[in-house]
């Protein structure tokens, strides 16, 4: 017999497609320094405020990564965001931190909140000295760090603790010519962030603007796209992380979209960057290639978790002549998961609907299968306008 529980599994496949809770609760791992009496390395702090960097001791002269993605996040999502730090040591590579060893950073950093964090941000700052090995014109250490970071949320999402990864693009070398594509992947739980908002401290390279879209999506609602333009310019000023600007890797902007990064670009007419989108490392055709997606099942599955765990080795009466469910007791039960998610997610899908068979017969395996479908929200992610000249009197 199995350890009796509420399990629920996410479907995949059916889109058609090439507050008071956690949502916004969010994870750092950076690269860094400890501070004496202060700030220890690989222990995990909760900060509510830009003004606990001080606390901590984190300067940008000493900490220029945590400094700087700490205030970047605190800048987008305001004072008050749950943030849970976790610094390691500069020489820890991105695949190291996202092991699935059972003390890695990653983990540990999960483990500390109980399973609360819903978003997690890795960054890096590579000392001078570094020498990336590039395989496809990316730092190899990020397309392994993807591979295993994916596997620990997977991990995770199975003991009802989801979770999303932002990680960052280093070592672009700038060129696309058979460049590494996260959408030709299947980590549906992880973005590869482009976006550079400069080099801080003595690093060689231009650091991924994680803490600053990390902020983003912790601030909006688990629909939103994080690049939605009625959100405002996210950065005045960035790069990638090639060091070049937006501007000048413009004829590449619709490559880089279709490979499956996060970077910054423009609308004529506005002033400052806003992202592209919120691409996922697996193809158009998975339903949670997009990081929204991701998000709104995740939170669908919690409340799904929430709503039946009472039940469990609860009794219920059953047929006589058959031993199934009765139709009214399944109707209950279909309403109660209907009502939890249509409430504590208004706003944020399009409908919700459930259904349970009742010619389940419970006496033989202890299990009732409980059907659950979301209708999500519509992005615009493409307008066409039909516009030409016209004279009235031909």
């Amino acid at each position: 017999m199995s350890l009796p529980n509420v399990k629920v599994v996410i479907g995949n496949g059916n889109m058609g497609i090439v507050s008071s809770s956690d949502d916004g609760v969010a994870g750092l791992i950076l690269t860094g320094t400890a501070v004496s009496e202060k700030l220890e390395l690989n222990k995990v702090y909760v900060l509510g405020a830009v003004s606990d960097l001080k606390k901590l001791g984190i300067e940008p002269e000493t900490n220029p990564l945590a400094y700087k993605d700490v205030k970047a996040f605190y800048e987008i999502s305001g004072d008050g965001a749950e943030l849970h730090l976790l610094v390691v040591s500069e020489a820890t590579t991105l695949t190291q931190i996202c092991a699935s060893d059972a003390d890695s950073p990653l983990k540990k950093l999960i483990n500390s909140a109980a399973g609360r964090i819903r978003l997690v941000g890795v960054n890096r700052n590579t000392p001078k000295e570094y020498s990336p090995t590039v395989d496809r014109c990316l730092d190899a250490d990020v397309i392994t760090a993807i591979t295993s970071a994916h596997r620990v949320a997977e991990s995770f999402n199975d003991n009802v603790s989801p979770f999303r990864l932002l990680l960052p693009a280093l070592g672009w070398t700038g060129e696309t010519s058979e460049m590494f594509q996260p959408r030709e992947g299947s980590y549906n739980r992880v973005c590869v962030v482009m976006s550079s908002d400069g080099k801080f401290g003595e690093s060689s390279s231009y650091s991924a603007a994680i803490g600053q879209v990390l902020g983003r999506a912790a601030k909006i609602a688990v629909n939103q796209n994080i690049g939605r333009v009625r959100d405002g310019a996210i950065a005045a000023k960035g790069y990638l992380t090639d060091g070049k600007t937006p501007e000048e890797h413009f004829s590449a902007w619709n490559i880089l979209d279709e490979a499956g990064y996060i970077f910054y670009r423009t609308f004529i007419g506005k002033n400052g960057y806003y992202l592209n989108g919120d691409a996922t490392a697996t193809a158009t055709s998975d339903d949670y290639c997009f990081l929204a997606n991701g998000r709104v099942i995740d939170k669908a599955s919690i409340i799904a978790n929430q709503t039946y765990v009472d039940e469990i080795l609860e009794t219920i009466e059953v047929m006589a002549d058959s031993g199934e469910i009765p139709t009214p007791l399944c109707k209950s039960y279909e309403a109660s998961i209907v009502r939890a998610v249509t409430t504590q997610m208004a706003g944020e899908i399009s409908s919700f609907s459930a259904y349970i068979n009742p010619a389940q017969n419970i006496l033989s395996n202890g299990q009732m299968d409980v059907q659950c479908d979301i209708v999500p929200k519509g992005v615009l992610r493409n307008i066409n306008v039909s516009l030409s000249l016209k004279n009235p009197t031909v």
